[in-house]
């Protein structure tokens, strides 16, 4: 007779069958492994679905250059259209996903910047503008000559309300 070591633990029927006041909680002993499995998979799918590693840009936030109240000579406006993202600057529009159009808002903002003392853009953005837009924005203003960029920001009339 081969005997198997159980380390002084007793089976979960053994054990349910010793208290037979609480026979009603054998289902849910028997389904607690399975509930903590599913569990585990959805809190795995959740998690991995969001989690991703990306290369960012690096910006230096504005200090007291600008306060409160206080408005930057470099203002650009984006905002997102049904296919893509639309940068206003000094009058004209710029096509975020466009190259072309791209290299004529970091020169037009190269000689912008270089006429001032002090580089900051301040950026309104459109709550609907993604992160991945503005850092593309921050990359090309950073190629454009802008030591800071301040982002704000910009909430469209139905979401005010």
């Amino acid at each position: 007779m081969t005997r198997t070591a159980n380390w002084g633990w007793g089976s979960r029927d053994a054990a349910l069958s010793a208290h037979h006041d609480i026979a009603w909680l054998r289902p849910f002993v028997a389904a607690a492994p399975w509930v903590t499995f599913l569990v585990l998979l959805l809190m795995m799918h959740l998690l991995g679905g969001t989690l991703a590693i990306r290369e960012g840009v690096v910006f230096e936030l504005p200090d007291a250059g600008i306060g409160e109240g206080e408005s930057s000579s470099l203002v650009a406006l984006m905002l997102p259209m049904a296919r893509e993202t639309l940068v206003f600057f000094d009058d004209a529009r710029f096509v975020l996903g466009d190259g072309q159009s791209m290299d004529a808002f970091r020169s037009q903002l190269s000689e912008r910047a270089g006429k001032l003392k002090e580089r900051t853009l301040l950026v309104l953005a459109d709550s609907r503008v993604s992160a991945d837009e503005i850092m593309r924005l921050a990359a090309a203003a950073r190629n454009g000559g802008i030591e800071k960029i301040l982002f704000a920001e910009r909430r469209g009339a139905e979401e005010e309300e």
